[in-house]
């Protein structure tokens, strides 16, 4: 059953909601109030641009007939550096054009670097000062609508979305809008990001294999022999017993986009941690109490006691374990299909020779089959009372033109792959499913004469002539290498067709008002680190489930199945 939006007063209600997301993770990019300014003048768009852009004279893109003002807030100010020279986060050609387009002036609060950013937010929250637009998870997302703390946005999304939004949303068979309706209201927009957590790839360094005579990884047992190898016969060439087999963090599961994670090892035994999937008989089942997932644990506890994989890692986190790769010390990373925009743009920056290549990893019946998190998972919500909240699916709308290159939007940046989290206002994707993969092919046919490259958006042509100048001067250029690897080859083998494991979204619905929900967590994340490092045995996992039954596991799945 959906929650009832609360008669409570706001401020008692955010009170309460400070209360309970102080032990919740706070998405990354969210906002702060808009001050009580003066408005200031409008400006208008030029008349001989709208004879030439009547684009911008629909809904979706038409500016607000007064200035406005926008004030939020961002994490990812430890990223700042990567911008272009005279352009900040608050400040670049990206937020103007933006600003320009839709007649609003946009601040922000505050910048922090990711790590301090949730604890800022939920100071934010617990006096009252929400955002005026935000981006919440699922569980968040009904918390602050019994709070009554943001806006309804059913009026706003037929009207205000542009086409290729709709058609997004429409394309993951309605899911995305069904998992932002709560009482038949639509209560934020949902993101349609379906393989920013595509199956995680071994990235290894080919040079490094060369130098071995090794041929690359098809399976767990080639991971295994490559990491020995690595360790073992000196792959960099310096004479010292400093690189690494596989680097890891303290999240060894995480769905979506786990860097530095064991994820496809898991995978490879069938088994699907962190999932609730349907079974062969139509059952909502958790991946991470099935017997599959004892046997990977088992050869990750294996793999951990030979020094194959970084003997910290249950103590790094994935800026940690990136200064394995980026140092010249790792030559394997598990990680998604965009990877080599960050971090291994910095290790061929730091090392030309550095040839990262990706590789599928094959499960135990000789097949591709991973883990996929859910097609939509956040959300974008306007703190109630906010007078313009037609204007988050405005500026998405312009995001989106930005990110591809439609309605003439300008293409500023050649590594805009890397830093598009900086640029945007409201970091926040909602995506053709599977573009990745149709793009990758367009390429492909490009390079091969049977597309014209013509044809392409601005952005893809953009994308294309990096292409071709890393396939002319391989790693002459990091932006350049980044896009072809993680727009052509790593793309390419996604193309080439694996089967999905995907989170049932009954579950995600059930999650999010579950309170037995967050213990359950911990304990599989404590049970799953300790066996792994040898801190406690294999066998314990089956005592690790029926804790996990008892403990709320059993109710749990119980109730996702009446539904």
């Amino acid at each position: 059953m959906k929650p009832h939006v609360s008669t409570r007063s706001l401020v008692a209600a955010f009170l309460l909601l400070a209360l309970i997301l102080s032990a919740c993770a706070v998405p990354a990019q969210p906002g702060q109030p808009a001050a009580q300014v003066e408005q200031p003048t409008p400006t208008p768009v030029p008349a001989e641009v709208l004879a030439a852009q009547p684009w911008r004279l629909t809904d979706p893109y038409s500016p607000l007939p007064e200035r406005a003002t926008l004030v939020l807030v961002k994490g990812g100010q430890e990223n700042a550096a990567l911008m272009p020279e005279g352009e900040s986060i608050e400040d670049n050609r990206a937020l103007r054009y933006i600003e320009d387009t839709l007649n609003v002036d946009i601040t922000f609060a505050w910048v922090s670097p990711s790590d301090s950013f949730s604890d800022k937010l939920n100071l934010s929250i617990a006096s009252g000062d929400i955002p005026d637009m935000m981006i919440v998870d699922p569980v968040q997302l009904e918390q602050l609508t019994e709070a009554g703390a943001i806006e309804d946005l059913t009026p706003y999304i037929e009207k205000y979305a542009n086409a290729d939004l709709l058609e997004n949303w429409r394309q993951t068979g309605s899911v995305a809008l069904a998992a932002a309706t709560i009482d038949g209201k639509i209560m934020g927009i949902p993101n349609v990001q379906p393989q920013a957590d595509a199956p995680i790839m071994a990235w290894v360094r080919q040079d490094w294999l060369d130098k071995l005579g090794l041929k690359g990884p098809e399976t767990v047992d080639d991971v295994e022999a490559i990491a020995r190898a690595f360790i073992e016969q000196d792959p960099d060439g310096n004479g010292a017993k400093d690189t690494y087999g596989l680097t890891g963090t303290l999240n060894p599961v995480q769905v979506p986009s786990n860097l530095h994670g064991f994820d496809a090892i898991f995978n490879a035994y069938g088994a699907f941690p962190e999932i609730f999937f349907r079974n062969a008989d139509g059952q909502i089942v958790y991946g991470s109490v099935q017997p599959e997932t004892k046997e990977a644990l088992a050869r990750l506890a294996a793999m951990y006691k030979e020094g194959l994989i970084d003997p910290e890692f249950a103590t790094k986190d994935t800026g940690k374990a990136n200064e394995i790769i980026v140092g010249g010390r790792g030559g394997i990373m598990m990680g998604p299909w965009w990877i080599p925009w960050w971090p291994l743009a910095d290790s061929v920056s730091n090392d030309p020779n550095a040839d990262w290549q990706p590789f599928l990893i094959k499960d135990k019946n000789g097949k591709y089959t991973f883990a996929m998190g859910q097609y939509t998972y956040s959300f974008v919500v306007v703190k109630k009372g906010y007078p313009h909240p037609e204007l988050a699916l405005k500026i998405l709308n312009v995001q989106n033109d930005l990110s591809y290159g439609l309605n003439d939007a300008p293409q500023y940046y050649p590594n805009f792959n890397e830093i598009w989290g900086l640029l945007f206002p409201i970091p926040f994707l909602i995506e053709q499913p599977y573009v990745v993969e149709r793009m990758a092919i367009e390429y492909k046919e490009a390079l091969d004469g049977v597309r014209d490259p013509a044809t392409f958006s601005d952005a893809m042509k953009l994308e294309f002539e990096q292409i071709k100048a890393d396939i002319a001067a391989p790693r002459s250029n990091p932006s350049n290498w980044a896009t072809r690897m993680a727009r052509l080859d790593a793309a390419l083998l996604l193309a080439g067709g694996y089967d999905e494991v995907r989170t049932d979204p009954v579950a995600t619905r059930i999650l999010a008002t579950d309170s037995t929900w967050p213990s359950l967590q911990k304990l599989e994340e404590e049970t799953f680190l300790q066996i792994i490092t040898g801190s406690r045995p294999v066998d314990d996992f089956d005592r690790f489930v029926q804790q996990w039954y008892d403990g709320g596991g059993a109710a749990l799945l119980e109730k996702m199945n009446q539904e």
